[in-house]
């Protein structure tokens, strides 16, 4: 089974090694093929831009969506984001795949980084941030879509987990994949328990 897991920086995994980032770790717990197309910097217009191209001609099984924070911090609203999460859920269950929405994990105000700084207001975003997440639920519950829930069964209060109070440390990632993991298995997604191919 394949699944491509589309989005920012969050998914691409920012300043941590390929190995250590969440989907490659959950793909060698589950078995499940999980490819990376994050792209850092990136928001949810640009990934409608590029979805076609990397992953409905990929014909993979399933997607695994996750956006919107740089729509919040740059564009200061989370409106256009959620318009775009829903096309590319329309689209991709027009193309046949089983659709995931991931909910993000939180920033962490303490330590958030200062790049950028003098152009996002980040106490503001992340008020925001919340507002777009709690949609993003309500959402998935309308349409009886699982949700793949970063926040939950989480205390991001530890900012060990935080490169820069934005992007996960490898400490972050670890937790994150324990939490798709868990997901997949809960959801019956492909087969959990087969070791993955190396």
């Amino acid at each position: 089974m394949k699944i491509i897991c589309f989005g920012d920086s969050l998914t691409f995994g920012y300043q941590v090694s390929r190995e250590e980032k969440w989907h490659m770790i959950a793909e060698k717990k589950t078995g499940i093929q999980l490819i990376n197309r994050g792209v850092s910097g990136d928001t949810t217009a640009g990934m409608q831009n590029r979805i076609q191209k990397q992953v409905f001609n990929t014909k993979p099984d399933g997607v695994i969506l996750m956006g919107g924070y740089n729509d919040i911090f740059f564009n200061h609203s989370w409106e256009p984001a959620a318009q775009n999460m829903i096309a590319m859920v329309d689209q991709s269950k027009a193309n046949g795949l089983q659709v995931f929405v991931a909910i993000p994990p939180p920033i962490h105000l303490p330590v958030t980084f200062k790049e950028g700084g003098a152009l996002v207001d980040f106490e503001k975003s992340a008020l925001m941030i919340e507002a777009y997440c709690q949609w993003l639920r309500d959402f998935t519950r309308s349409f009886r879509m699982p949700d793949l829930d970063f926040r939950a069964g989480i205390d991001w209060n530890d900012k060990a987990l935080y490169l820069d109070g934005i992007h996960q440390s490898v400490a972050g990632h670890q937790r994150m994949a324990e939490r798709v993991i868990t997901f997949l298995k809960n959801n019956r997604v492909g087969s959990v328990n087969r070791p993955a191919i190396e």
